[in-house]
């Protein structure tokens, strides 16, 4: 699951009364942080490491040098190096917002999943309006199993951003973990509203609609799947399980026969087509199919075969 970076390259400033001399050496810190940036915009990671390492060396209490060091540090993914920074940001400024967020990127990255939690939770006692940080402490809540609280983190990022496809799509899947189908369709229904090029957004929704029973619906968000992406074979087994519930038998057949152009050795799909051609009083061409799934090691065919077929 894709989570949201906001990887801020900021710029402190401080006001106070300076010699000439320390002037100079932080105007020269400024120049290398800036230096190092730039190269870092353009993908130049290594003169930019050595430029803000240069900067950090200078000034070891430049809160600007190591935050800026550990976005570059997340980029090249040296995540150890990244949290090494942020939380050296940390003890100089913990009312940063960005530092909190990013070291929970960076630990998130890593899979601490506990600790970026914890990085994220202190962003948003700083910033309550941060719905970024709602969403990918609600990410990593669901990684972790823990659905009721994802989804009401996911609320929380959309209580501050109202169109935000991706945390209405997560909301709806953690809905549809506890079988609130209805409210998980209508997560999606925003979801697609907002962001139609999705094609996880529309396999939800048709397997949310099927649980309720509404297959012809089903059928309609799975053939747009497959339309975004015409060799998902779950999209086309989904459209064709619908279709038999709607005794579509003859469609069910067709889309059987797609997967199976695409997939021969689909023993599921081989096992259902024939079923749809029992029904379809195709007994010969139902029991061909079961002999091939059951060659495919699938056991609910041998039972049709057994039922059906035996002479």
């Amino acid at each position: 699951m894709k989570k949201v970076s906001a990887l801020f390259l900021i710029f402190v400033i401080f006001s106070c009364i300076l010699s000439v001399q320390v002037y100079a050496q932080i105007k020269l810190n400024k120049i290398l942080i800036d230096s190092g940036i730039l190269k870092a915009r353009l993908l130049d990671y290594q003169p930019a490491l050595k430029d803000l390492n240069r900067a950090v060396a200078m000034d070891s209490g430049s809160a600007e040098a190591f935050y800026n060091r550990g976005v570059l540090r997340y980029d090249m993914k040296d995540y150890y190096g990244a949290i090494d920074d942020f939380s050296r940001v940390l003890e100089l400024k913990q009312s940063y917002v960005e530092p909190w967020f990013n070291r929970a990127l960076a630990k998130d990255a890593l899979k601490d999943y506990d600790g970026a939690i914890r990085d994220y939770t202190k962003a948003v006692a700083i910033k309550a309006d941060y719905p970024e940080a709602y969403y990918n402490k609600a990410i990593d809540l669901m990684e972790m199993g823990k659905y009721p609280e994802a989804e009401m983190n996911f609320s929380r990022a959309l209580q501050y951003k109202p169109v935000f496809p991706e945390a209405s799509y997560n909301r709806g899947l953690c809905r549809y973990s506890k079988k609130d189908y209805m409210a998980a369709i209508q997560d999606f229904n925003e979801a697609i509203r907002y962001d139609s090029s999705q094609a996880d957004y529309f396999a939800s929704r048709g397997a949310a609609r099927a649980a309720l029973g509404n297959y012809q619906d089903a059928v309609i968000d799975f053939d747009a799947v497959i339309r975004m992406i015409p060799s998902d074979i779950q999209a086309r087994m989904n459209k064709a399980l619908a279709q038999m519930y709607l005794k579509q038998f003859e469609a069910a057949v067709i889309t059987y026969t797609e997967v199976l152009n695409q997939q021969p050795g689909n023993g599921e799909a081989f096992t259902n087509r024939g079923v749809a051609k029992q029904y379809l009083n195709q007994p010969g061409d139902a029991c061909r199919d079961w002999e091939k799934a059951v060659d495919l090691g699938n056991g609910k065919a041998r039972s049709y075969l057994l039922k059906y077929c035996k002479k």
